[in-house]
């Protein structure tokens, strides 16, 4: 810091800055003459900062298989991408490489959109809500294995029973009441449920029959309890539920129409299993013998783990949000199937009058795949994959939405005129049909072999296999970064561009008050700080455009990267300086600062084009100049991370009238080595650097305000609040209130004030 001023240089400062400041009264004052009487009587909140963005620290990972051993790129928008959001970073994610940065953004926002784009092609756009530490990992999508079925609410036996049981015996159950096998205690033998419930929390062992007509007969396994059913019989209107601490193996099972079987935990039935009716699994099932639906109330639901070891005969009507493997052939007819995730037939699959459509599904055959005639169709929806050795076409499959994949390892036959059409890419080992043509791929639909895949599906919980183009997207410099997602494709030492667009407004008579038209500098920045494959920031580039001066000083400006030093930049370069008014470091930054300092100009009537006046676009009615652009261009020789470097405009300054000691920051931004501290505390400054609070008043007025847009500011003379309706809500509630207060919304702005 410089010495400190005598008390008569005190003095002579004092006076001029009082008559002469930036000279505002020099010139024919508008009547009435709208002062800062409204600003200053502000009752603004000990400790606000006056900011309208908030930083957040970002940490996002990856948990999805890798493809390649290239990286990931996640951008960050400040909107729904898909709806007009703009990107604000981008950075590299892998599987043991988290990306962590951290961002300004408005304080208004209350959601980023994360988009990832893997090297696999796959994409997945997610919305969370801003805090300021924000953790994101990206996985396999959460729409396979268990959608649908996250919980339920579990009964217990410690309250609700009327009757306990343990021991061994005949139970007959007609009574309406909940009798219960309570944890601990077990019960071998019959039970015969005709009117009410039994519920097991300990052990059962023996035959269960249920119904006869009654609309209560009710039998829960639940609370870590085991049924272990010899025989079971589910007359009309029975219902049977496992919940998901609870098993049950089940070695006979009858079930008649309108009888009800709902698994949450594990269930196994050993023999074959033939239902008439509704049966949901959310949890683990298995069926050791031949699944065979039956009647026209036939019904299967799974979310879950469903697993057949013989065969599987589909009659009615199937929802698989889960995974369904069959150990033998799958016989689909005269049905309507869904598949939205995982289906596996290790014999033959048949459709068979078969509505079927899988929607983002999969679908393995490790035999034949034959689509037959009648009312059979097959559908494929967004990226849905059908992976079989041999395809047999008699009916016709449809594609829609994003492109899907059918992959046939041996034959390919088409017999007839029916087609493959829409978005579809069908794969052949060789790219060889036993029989067919070009005729048979109609609306977009093509056949390639698998060396010409061109298509992309990435893997998921529903998918665990996925579809890879043989030649991903090239990443030509080798940096770890595909030329898909690198800004930079040809340079090995950088990888992302990421754009900060704001305005620093400035009042310029500190230590003393202005006016608060906050015009005296208006500065439009935007800063691209661009960082390599590991993100490290390579260069900053900063671009300033003067877009007001309300004043007749000659006013420098510059700003100081807090948290990096001198030595650490390679070279600065694109400022305007007259020769002799800064000291500089051979590098560029600025000499004699223990922080990394760049001055952009020392006096903007180098940079601006008046066109007549002492005012530069503050005046209403008067002719409109216009500015350079300042582009600042920054190397780093030591490669840091955006969370050590900061957050642009990281610490902007103006420099007052070519007196490079007095410098004017944002409140409670700390000044640079080469600022005078003898002006802290004078005048109207309150300034307490032991405290870290800087360039406020006593009553917590600052003197400049960074604002995250393209800023519309008041015309001269005019008190911020008279131009905008809600700055002193947002002041004196401390931020909370209208921190959107700059914002063009119906209400906000008085429009006839603004320039």
């Amino acid at each position: 810091m410089k010495t400190t001023l005598t008390t008569l240089g005190v003095t002579l400062a004092v006076i001029l800055i009082t008559f002469t400041g930036c000279k505002k009264d020099f010139d024919p004052l508008p009547s009435p003459y709208q002062q800062a009487s409204a600003t200053s009587n502000l009752n603004v909140p000990a400790g606000f900062d006056w900011r309208t963005t908030r930083t957040v620290t970002l940490n996002v990972s990856l948990d999805l298989p890798a493809y390649f051993n290239q990286y990931s790129r996640v951008t960050i928008y400040n909107a729904d991408p898909f709806n007009g959001g703009n990107a604000i970073f981008s950075g590299s994610v892998g599987n043991s490489f988290p990306m962590v940065a951290k961002l300004s953004i408005p304080t208004a926002l209350s959601q980023l959109w994360l988009q990832l784009s893997a090297a696999s092609g796959f994409s997945q756009v997610v919305a969370v809500n801003v805090s300021d530490n924000i953790n994101y990992v990206f996985t396999v999508p959460d729409d396979g294995l268990l959608k649908g079925g996250d919980a339920v609410t579990e009964p217990d036996c410690g309250t609700g029973c009327d009757v306990e049981h343990f021991g061994s015996g005949s139970l007959n159950i007609n009574d309406g009441l909940t009798h219960c096998i309570t944890s601990g205690n077990s019960y071998t033998g019959s039970v015969n449920i005709s009117n009410g419930t039994l519920q097991i929390c300990g052990t059962f062992s023996g035959t269960i029959s249920m119904g006869d007509n009654q609309d209560d007969c009710i039998l829960l396994v639940t609370d870590g309890g085991i049924a272990n059913i010899s025989s079971m019989n589910m007359g009309k209107n029975a219902t049977m539920t496992v919940f998901q601490t609870a098993s049950s193996a089940i070695s006979s099972i009858t079930m008649n129409q309108n009888a009800q079987l709902t698994n949450w935990g594990t269930l196994t039935i050993q023999g074959n299993f033939t239902p008439n009716d509704l049966v949901q699994n959310f949890g683990i099932m298995t069926v050791n013998g031949q699944y065979n639906m039956n009647g026209s109330t036939g019904e299967l639901i799974n979310t879950g783990s469903l697993t057949i070891n013989s065969h599987w005969n589909v009659i009615e009507h199937v929802t698989n949000n889960g995974s369904i493997e069959v150990f033998g052939d799958m016989n689909c007819n005269n049905s309507i199937f869904l598949n939205a995730c995982k289906l596996i037939v290790h014999g033959v699959f048949h459709l068979n009058n078969c509505e079927f459509t899988n929607e983002t599904g999969y679908i393995k055959v490790y035999e034949e795949t034959k689509i037959q005639g009648g009312q059979s169709f097959m559908l494929l929806k967004n990226q849905s994959m059908i992976y079989t050795k041999d395809l047999t076409m008699n009916a016709d499959m449809e594609g829609q939405g994003t492109m899907n994949e059918v992959m046939v390892t041996d034959e390919i036959r088409f017999n007839g005129p029916n087609v493959i059409t829409g978005p579809i890419e069908t794969a052949q080992t060789d790219g060889v049909l036993v029989s067919g043509g070009p005729s048979n791929f109609t609306g977009g639909a093509t056949f390639v072999s698998f060396a010409n895949i061109a298509n992309t599906i990435p893997t998921s919980a529903c998918n665990p296999q996925g579809v890879t183009p043989p030649t991903p997207c090239p990443d030509t410099d080798g940096d770890g970064v595909t030329d898909c997602d690198d800004d930079y494709p040809d340079d090995p030492t950088r990888a992302y561009n990421s754009y900060t667009t704001g305005t620093a407004v400035y009042e310029d008579l500190w230590p003393a008050m202005g006016d608060y038209d906050m015009n005296d500098l208006v500065n439009y920045y935007k800063f691209n700080v661009v960082t390599n494959a590991q993100n490290k920031v390579v260069d900053i580039v900063a671009k300033f455009y003067i877009r007001a001066i309300g004043a007749s000083f000659q006013n420098g400006f510059g700003f100081q990267l807090d948290n990096v030093l001198p030595s650490q930049i390679t070279s600065v370069s694109g400022y305007d300086l007259t020769p002799g008014s800064i000291s500089l470091n051979a590098n560029g930054t600025e000499s004699d600062q223990t922080k990394a300092v760049v001055i952009a100009w020392d006096n903007a009537e180098n940079v601006i084009n008046r066109v007549g006046g002492a005012f530069y676009n503050t005046l209403a009615g008067s002719s409109v100049g216009i500015s350079d652009t300042v582009t600042i261009l920054i190397h780093f020789n030591t490669l840091l991370s955006t969370t050590v470097v900061g957050t642009p405009p990281f610490n902007p300054f103006l420099i007052k009238d070519g007196d490079r000691a007095v410098e004017v920051h944002l409140p409670d931004y700390i000044p640079t080595s080469l600022a005078d501290d003898s002006y802290f505390g004078t005048l109207d400054d309150d300034t307490n650097p032991s405290a870290n609070h800087y360039y406020k008043t006593a009553s917590g007025l600052p003197w400049a305000i960074n604002i995250p847009d393209d800023f519309d500011y008041p015309i001269e003379y005019v008190d911020i609040m008279l131009a905008y309706n809600h700055f002193a809500e947002w002041a004196q509630s401390g931020g909370v209130s209208y921190p959107d207060w700059y914002m063009d919304l119906p209400g906000y702005r008085n429009d006839s004030n603004i320039y």
